[in-house]
């Protein structure tokens, strides 16, 4: 697949663009290159953040997952609600009727019966009204028993609800500090070398031989080109690594997790020496994550301060297959 001229322009003015930015958010005053420091160490420290990252994006599922579950309890709770009611006034009024036939119980009235067989008869009628009684009085207490676990099982989704988006606050925080980080890593380069370290590559130069859903995908990815990183990007402007995956797999019909590791789990391994355009492709650690094009070259959401980008095979090496 080769980018339209037209495309490959747009995205260049973009590219340029977004450089111009950049070169007033992220190229940083130096006096000179500090021997001790190299590009390296700046890529490993954004990719700090970027671990952590994924552990907020990870929460932000447990997130969704936990509120859908209270949304799921709160309507059994209104269902077995509507329930308890509707038994409760049944069986209220059931004793109402009762105290109004026979105030001193159903079954004294037989009590001054002359004929035996119209005793016997009211009596097994009394001991079927009773049982009736007995087995709605039964059902009553099941449904009130499953409201009050129903109301437990809600507080504890609440409470643990609160406790991961208090956690993922914590490390969203602690995200900006090790962004804080890397970036006082960056400064430490030359202006040169921080320029060349924050240029992204949206070049498309060979055909890219993707095919079925795959070559969609990619087709989605390609046309991220330009657009910037953001931690926790999802689209549909800017992106973190797994959301591009995500959604480039999305466009293509195909639903895969959110988070690197979990993708990569619902990805079938395959060997780097078979990876085919489409093929998801991870660092070892999980911590990043990218889509194959073939030529040994991979479309990715980088980090902040870049774009979705092309870039070679270098660090990763773990590949897996969707569908």
């Amino acid at each position: 697949m080769r980018l339209p001229a037209t495309r490959k322009r747009r995205h260049g003015i973009a590219a340029a663009a977004a450089l111009a930015l950049i070169g007033g958010l992220f190229v940083l005053p130096s006096a000179g290159a500090d021997p001790a420091v190299t590009p390296k160490d700046v890529e490993n420290a954004f990719h700090k953040a970027e671990a952590m990252n994924e552990q907020v994006n990870q929460l932000g599922v447990e997130v969704e997952q936990t509120q859908a579950e209270i949304d799921d309890i709160s309507d059994d709770i209104a269902r077995d609600l509507k329930v308890y009611n509707r038994q409760k006034a049944e069986l209220g009024a059931a004793i109402v009727q009762q105290q109004m036939d026979a105030p001193l119980g159903p079954s004294i009235s037989l009590l001054s019966s002359d004929d035996p067989d119209q005793f016997l008869a009211g009596l097994g009628a009394v001991q079927a009204l009773n049982s009736t009684r007995a087995d709605a009085l039964e059902q009553f207490g099941e449904t009130s028993k499953e409201l009050k676990n129903r109301r437990a099982q809600l507080e504890d989704r609440k409470a643990d609800l609160a406790a991961a988006t208090k956690e993922a606050d914590t490390k969203r925080a602690a995200i900006q500090a090790k962004y804080q980080e890397a970036k006082a890593e960056l400064a430490r380069l030359t202006a040169a070398q921080q320029a060349t370290f924050n240029t992204s590559d949206t070049t498309v130069d060979f055909k890219v031989e993707a095919s079925g859903r795959a070559k969609q995908a990619v087709a989605f990815a390609l046309a991220q080109l330009g657009e910037p990183y953001r931690y926790g990007g999802a689209g549909p402007n800017s992106w973190d690594c797994s959301g591009l995956m995500q959604k480039a797999w999305a466009a293509a019909g195909v639903s895969i997790p959110r988070v690197v590791g979990p993708q990569m789990s619902a990805a079938k391994r395959i060997p780097m020496s078979q990876l085919a355009p489409g093929d998801l492709v991870a660092y070892s650690n999980m911590q990043h994550i990218g889509m194959y094009l073939g030529n040994g070259r991979v479309v990715h959401a980088p980090r902040p301060g870049k774009s979705v980008e092309i870039t070679g095979l270098g660090g990763f090496s773990v590949g897996g297959r969707v569908g």
